[in-house]
């Protein structure tokens, strides 16, 4: 005989830890592999969407009641994905109510109800974003930061990382001249879509792009972080990770050498900013405010440590207490560093965000070739352009992009991080 609950009950925490599909067995209980595998997937999804652990064991149970032949026949282990589309969501969330109401004495449909309902918020939300969206880039009122450019030695190797271990979708490909382009998202990129507004890593095949020495004001990338629903430990070593730091959150060298920090955590969407070492942190915020538009959402302040002389015989051998103004410290989420400044275009927490971090006094770093680009969406490229051309910024390039045909506005800021601005419609135009 199958008791299904412990066995959802002992399951569940290795679940959330790891992707891998595990057996849990008990005195009481001994599930089949095959059977479990699929409620497992199913708790993955759960997880991802953020829903609460009394949520999560409510729907495991109808789960495991349905794979052992007890709950409604609605249901299938299949359904409890994320929605591709608004009207399916509600047309499935509708069916379920349905029954509900022709059996309120049946409870097996209570996880499925909440779980659907949830799915139709989050969409609503996301419809409504990219709507909002693309009306303020078309207008000229906004814009958007779109993709990064990012060169690695084995592309293969990269889109298994970005893939099967941080859970992202190839959305595109473009090859020629030799050099094999990708696309990967957490959705897609189009603002035509309810799914869409998605940030996009564009990677590009490169033998020689140098691991490990991106870390450079001037010229490279610091990190990227991201924040998922569900932290997949097991799939990320498996897809080429190094896990440098696992306590809270995880600190990741992707396959050729770019640094990733991934926290638990629900957003529109999962990135949820890039790293960039500055020179001068006021200059570059003024920049990036003033010639880019940005706005400063958060300001974390700069390390200051004070010294006070101790008293009596240790005070006069010179010894003192050494205080500093350490950032909090949140054991969950990776620490800002101090004297770094977060911006953004539109809400914070619906676009990704842009961290300047101000260069260590007297630490010389080489420049690497990883980070490439940044895009920015806008509805006119040469006038972006040339607005951002100041504070010894310099105009590298604007016009049509040979062979592909979308207009763009390229620039390198004070900084020398390279930028381009591209046109709102020829981009939705390279959309599949």
């Amino acid at each position: 005989m199958i008791t299904t609950v412990p066995v959802t009950l002992c399951c569940i925490p290795n679940v959330i830890k790891t992707h891998k599909k595990i057996t849990c067995s008990s005195s009481k209980a001994q599930t089949d592999q095959g059977k479990t595998s699929k409620t497992y997937e199913s708790l993955d999804a759960l997880n991802y969407l953020g829903l609460s652990r009394r949520n999560i064991l409510s729907v495991a149970s109808l789960a495991s009641l349905s794979l052992a032949g007890s709950a409604s026949a609605m249901f299938s282990p299949d359904l409890l994905k994320p929605c591709e589309s608004l009207s399916q969501c509600r047309d499935t969330l509708a069916g379920i109510v349905k029954e509900s109401e022709a059996d309120p004495e049946n409870s097996d449909n209570e996880g499925l109800e909440y779980f659907f309902d949830t799915e139709v918020k989050r969409l609503e939300k996301n419809k409504s974003f990219v709507e909002s969206t693309r009306k303020a880039v078309t207008s000229g009122e906004g814009k958007f930061v779109q993709h990064i450019v990012v060169t690695v030695e084995d592309i293969d190797s990269a889109v298994d990382f970005w893939t099967k271990g941080m859970g992202m979708q190839v959305i595109r490909e473009r090859s020629g001249e030799g050099l094999r382009t990708v696309f990967v998202a957490y959705g897609p990129e189009t603002f035509k879509a309810e799914t869409g507004g998605n940030f996009a890593l564009e990677l590009v095949e490169s033998p020689a792009a140098s691991p490990r020495s991106w870390v450079s004001p001037g010229g490279q990338l610091e990190y990227i972080q991201v924040a998922v629903g569900n932290v997949r430990l097991g799939a990320l070593v498996e897809s080429g990770a190094k896990v440098l730091y696992s306590y809270g959150y995880l600190e990741l060298l992707a396959p050729g050498g770019l640094l990733v920090k991934q926290r638990v955590g629900v957003r529109r969407d999962p990135v949820e900013l890039l790293a960039f070492k500055v020179k001068n942190i006021d200059a570059a915020v003024e920049y990036y405010e003033q010639a880019l538009g940005m706005q400063v959402v958060e300001r974390t302040p700069p390390l200051i440590c004070t010294q006070e002389k101790k008293g009596g015989i240790l005070g006069a051998l010179g010894f003192a207490d050494k205080t500093c103004n350490t950032p909090k410290f949140y054991p969950f989420a990776p620490s800002t560093p101090p004297g770094s400044v977060r911006l953004c275009y539109g809400e914070s927490k619906d676009t990704v965000n842009i961290l300047l971090i101000p260069q260590e006094e007297n630490v010389s770093q080489k420049s690497g070739t990883i980070y490439q680009k940044l895009a920015i969406l806008t509805n006119n490229t040469e006038k972006s352009a040339q607005n951002a051309n100041t504070g010894g910024a310099e105009v590298a390039f604007v016009g049509a992009v040979p062979g592909i045909g979308t207009k763009v506005g390229a620039l390198r800021d004070p900084n020398s991080y390279v930028l381009v601005f591209v046109d709102y419609e020829d981009f939705e135009k390279e959309q599949p």
